[in-house]
């Protein structure tokens, strides 16, 4: 019979998925563990209990969380069925009417330029949001419309949008324009209403070119223009000519307007180089178009000229779909089969170099907007385990797109938003369930640990703002915006401070016949269902807090993975545990022989720090076998940072 002792300093492997528990020869056991839930894993090794979250406003029916940060003040815009509110500090400063149903908003893209924010999606018009500063008395003004693109007036009434222009149609259509009603059709002139005939190369007659949402959309045919006034056939339409038309002779030079009813609307957004960039459309998934130089809304080719706007098509082996356009060190452009750059500073129309770097691809559906994290990009593959790094690299002269999920891939599971904590090194995936994978990253130090957080209720959105975490969540079938907050150990809280100490508070509707605790100036004095808005305190109070708890849950992986010195099944007992704490006020810990609850530091003392010590007994065997497990859902800070293990194996 010998001794051991195992000192576990480390969690900076995170939650190991299950499949990884046999591999005992890898350090990342070492640092890992079986279960961590509703706990943040610190770069430096240790592990804190998540702080709760605080609600801010209600929402009904909410889907989508947009931060939007202006110089003077950052406002968060909540995105629901038909419309957009705008928060600033959890009061509502406007309320727009949207274009988009709720199917429609878990597809939105968005990209912010000066005072506006542009929003896209493949089956509605693009729209922007603009903040105009009022005055003291008049406040902001708030509006919301659609893609106003540059334009030229061709006739007094009639403008002429600086547009992307492509051809849709199948290579071989072509198109004549000749004068209405005439046989055989000579040219036509400027002013004149003119039919368009589509036709195959081969003389057959083209199925399916014009459609009747076609009406308004331009045509650019050999250089000039015409805009349709109505439909006729498939192949056929009625247009008014807006340059001359020498003769009307069949053409393949020709395109239309790229976004239209009938085409579909844009894709994706971004900016770089102070050109817009529009990833892709629903009738052209694969194309990329960029504006003029500083002139968002005009996409007019012009000559050439490197300010000018520039359009290409990703194409080789396999089709894409654009999923994501991110701004860096080159434009990143994600698709649904292969990440793509385009090189370049600046980038011009005659300079573009446009190539494939990995062959991973994005989801389509739903879209998750890769994230930013000290130069690296995250983004979620396809299949939606994978989180991959997208990121340059020296020695390859490349880039390349590791996957950083592989030790804990079971909690990367139906993937539906993401965001990154920039205060706290975290990525927040939000997950089709409702609970959220966390991930803290410090690419210095090769850190990548994986934890879960579980809400009451369901998370349905994430965002950072100014440092800030935002989460949408859906509890008790309402939809509430709710901030995560440092100091708060609750989650759905509401805090409340009084002038001086009072025992009767109320307006807390919203709480009655739920699980709740209640704190008063830090000491829980109520735990259970709350029957009433009403609240009565024995003793008063000048502080007052309301919300659900939650537990933190801790445990080390099995010892035959914690030490490489014990067999799979050897038999074994730990004797003493030692647990090393920063500033916890209460241990619950439970090391074989059922929870003990170990109280450190009452409210109204410092809160705990140094080390705990102590027995265990029970011999246990095998993988089930655990050293100890940490559970408590007492609203009060804890922070692990190191556990030494004193164990008795049997030879």
């Amino acid at each position: 019979m010998t001794r051991q002792l195992l000192v576990k300093t480390s969690f900076t492997s995170g939650e190991l998925d299950p499949l990884m528990l046999g591999r005992i020869d890898l350090r990342a056991q070492e640092d890992g563990a079986r279960r961590l839930r509703n706990v943040f894993v610190h770069a430096g090794g240790g592990v804190s209990r998540r702080p709760g979250t605080k609600i801010l406003a209600e929402i009904p029916d909410a889907v989508r969380l947009v931060p939007f940060d202006d110089t003077d003040t950052a406002f968060l815009l909540v995105l629901a069925p038909g419309r957009v509110v705008v928060l600033r500090e959890g009061e509502v400063v406007a309320d727009l009417e949207a274009p988009w149903t709720a199917a429609q908003l878990g597809g939105l893209d968005w990209a912010r330029y000066r005072d506006r924010l542009y929003l896209v999606h493949p089956e509605v018009r693009g729209v922007e949001i603009i903040r105009r500063r009022g005055g003291a008395d008049t406040g902001d003004l708030w509006q919301l419309r659609y893609w106003q693109f540059d334009s030229v007036e061709v006739e007094p009434g009639v403008v002429r949008p600086l547009a992307p222009f492509a051809k849709i149609a199948p290579p071989d259509t072509a198109l004549r324009v000749r004068r209405d009603g005439t046989n055989p059709p000579p040219g036509a002139s400027a002013g004149e209403f003119v039919i368009v005939d589509a036709r195959h190369t081969e003389g057959a007659s083209a199925d399916r070119v014009f459609e009747p949402s076609h009406y308004g959309v331009w045509l650019r045919i050999e250089g000039r223009h015409v805009r349709i006034v109505n439909y006729v056939a498939p192949n056929q339409v009625l247009a008014k000519a807006y340059d001359n038309f020498p003769d009307s002779a069949w053409t393949l030079r020709w395109e239309e307007e790229a976004f239209s009813p009938a085409r579909g609307w844009p894709r994706s957004i971004t900016f770089h180089q102070d050109r817009m960039v529009i990833g892709g459309s629903r009738d052209l998934p694969d194309w990329v178009w960029m504006s003029r130089t500083g002139r968002p809304m005009n996409f007019d080719p012009g000559s050439g000229l490197d300010d000018e706007a520039i359009s290409f098509r990703l194409s080789d082996d396999s089709s894409h779909v654009v999923t994501a356009l991110v701004p860096g060190r080159n434009l990143q452009i994600f698709t649904s089969t292969g990440e793509w750059i385009v090189k370049g500073f600046p980038v011009t129309p005659t300079g573009t170099q446009v190539e494939r770097q990995t062959r991973i691809g994005s989801r389509v559906s739903p879209r998750i907007r890769p994230v930013d994290v000290d130069g690296a990009t995250l983004f979620v593959a396809t299949s939606g385990r994978e989180l991959r790094e997208f990121l340059y690299t020296e020695v390859e002269q490349a880039y390349q797109a590791a996957d950083i999920a592989t030790l804990s891939r079971h909690l990367l599971l139906d993937p539906v938003d993401a965001t990154f904590d920039g205060s706290r090194r975290l990525l927040w995936i939000v997950r089709g369930d409702g609970r959220i994978a966390t991930l803290t990253i410090d690419r210095n130090a090769n850190v990548a640990a994986w934890s879960l957080q579980e809400l009451e209720g369901r998370a349905l959105a994430a965002t950072t703002l100014r440092d800030r975490l935002f989460l949408l969540v859906r509890w008790r079938d309402r939809t509430f915006v709710e901030a995560v907050v440092d100091g708060c150990w609750l989650d759905h809280a509401r805090e409340d401070e009084a002038s001086t100490p009072t025992s009767t508070w109320s307006g807390f509707a919203r709480y009655v016949g739920a699980e709740v605790a209640v704190l008063a100036d830090g000491r829980e004095v109520f735990r259970g269902t709350l029957t009433s808005d009403t609240i009565q305190l024995r003793n008063p109070a000048s502080r007052l807090a309301v919300g659900v708890p939650y537990a933190h849950e801790i445990e080390p992986a099995p010892p035959s993975v914690a030490s490489r010195g014990v067999a799979l099944d050897a038999l074994h007992r730990p004797i003493r545990l030692t647990f090393r704490l920063l500033e916890s006020r209460r241990l619950v810990v439970d090391a074989g022989d059922g929870a003990r609850v170990v109280p450190l530091a009452t409210a109204e003392a410092a809160p705990f720090t140094g080390d705990h010590v102590l027995r265990a007994t029970g011999w246990r065997r095998g993988h089930d076998a655990f050293l100890w497990r940490i559970r408590d859902d007492s609203a009060a800070p804890f922070t692990l940072l190191a556990a030494q293990t004193e164990l008795k194996v049997n030879d």
